[in-house]
């Protein structure tokens, strides 16, 4: 169970959050996890549909007495499917995974906990962290402390300087 966050860890998702906003940190996907039904990313028309798709028009073909030419469509329409849709798939997700997890600290969570993502730098791709066996509260304040700022405190002190230094208007009569 996921238990609501409190400020220290609030303040390392935001440095998260930071970090990939400022892209110092990537997230690498395990597509053969990711891509389940258990996953809260997966959406089964993606999967299922460029497949079902073409077998069921090769299928229509070959009833039809175009045997050779309904094989040959879904040979082809597979072959297409590996190579082609299942890149742009996982691109689909891995921006899918980016919106999910920064969205909020609960989701984040939730899939580092089913596992198959990791965490690595952009400038070092040795270094980086695996779902669900790593810590990635310890990661991110190991290589991120320096954005792991409160903003709330800095919005506060501006609004009361200009509440103390109105602007005068210069009126003539």
């Amino acid at each position: 169970m996921i238990t609501k966050p409190n400020k220290a860890e609030q303040l390392i998702y935001k440095a998260l959050n930071r970090a990939l906003e400022q892209n110092k940190l990537d997230i690498y996907l395990d597509f053969s996890k990711i891509n389940r039904p258990n996953c809260p990313l997966y959406n089964p028309w993606e999967a299922i549909l460029p497949l079902l798709a073409p077998t069921l028009l090769g299928l229509i073909m070959i009833m039809t007495g175009w045997v050779i030419s309904g094989l040959f469509f879904i040979s082809i329409m597979m072959m297409g499917y590996s190579q082609y849709y299942k890149k742009i798939l996982h691109k689909k997700l891995a921006q899918r995974c980016r919106e999910y997890i920064t969205k909020n600290y609960e989701n984040l969570e939730t899939l580092w906990h089913k596992g198959g993502l990791a965490f690595v730098l952009t400038n070092n791709k040795n270094i980086g962290i695996l779902a669900p066996e790593g810590n990635w509260k310890e990661f991110i304040v190991q290589y991120f402390s320096d954005l792991m700022t409160d903003n709330n405190n800095d919005k506060t002190i501006k609004e009361s300087s200009n509440d103390e230094h109105p602007q005068t208007e210069n009126k003539t009569a």
